[in-house]
């Protein structure tokens, strides 16, 4: 009796231990990491340039063909140092870009906060193309003081809240739908 008991409890370990390492498996086919970013100044204002890795699943590329748009949020904030306090903030930006596929013109589509739409053949190129960011206005020079340091903070997710309700039921415990990148935080230093 106790022998099958030992038994029950191993094939249910041994069960747990597949179902957890298959999940592990899932979440490493996406991915979303940021690699580089800078800051740099043109006229009155301060433009941001970044880039990504960015890889996704099986399942988010059929969802994407399929017609479901997926919405990324780019979430930049600036605050000032402080030594012996809490940093100050300076600004916070959201720019969220949504990729999506029309089916009429067998095109995939970035289109961005600010209104910009591009259109694109394959899946591969406008990956390829929301993999960066080129020249977002994420300050002005009136809103920071003359050779300071600053953090600054970048931070790339899918927004679930997005999704169409039925997908957003089925993916709360779906690791292949929960991709964010981990904050990327340098140092900008204000010089004249």
């Amino acid at each position: 009796m106790l022998y099958l008991k030992n038994i029950k409890l191993s094939l249910l370990f041994i069960l747990w231990i597949s179902v957890f390492h298959s999940s592990s498996i899932i979440a490493a086919d996406n991915s979303l990491n940021i690699k580089t970013a800078e800051i740099h100044s043109q006229f009155e204002a301060y433009l941001l340039t970044a880039d990504f890795d960015l890889t996704f699943s099986d399942d988010l590329d059929e969802a994407i063909r399929k017609g479901i748009p997926i919405n990324f949020v780019f979430e930049f904030e600036l605050k000032k140092f402080k030594r012996y306090w809490f940093d100050k903030e300076v600004t916070k930006k959201t720019k969220e870009i949504i990729l999506s596929f029309h089916a009429l013109s067998k095109q995939f589509i970035l289109t961005e906060s600010e209104s910009r739409l591009i259109s694109f053949d394959n899946l591969t190129q406008a990956k390829n193309e929301l993999k960066k960011i080129k020249n977002w206005r994420v300050f002005d020079k009136s809103q920071i003081e003359d050779t300071e340091k600053y953090l600054a903070y970048l931070q790339v997710k899918l927004d679930q809240t997005k999704l169409p309700k039925q997908l957003q039921v089925d993916i709360t415990t779906n690791q292949e739908w929960q991709l964010a990148s981990k904050q990327f935080q340098w140092t900008f230093e204000n010089k004249k």
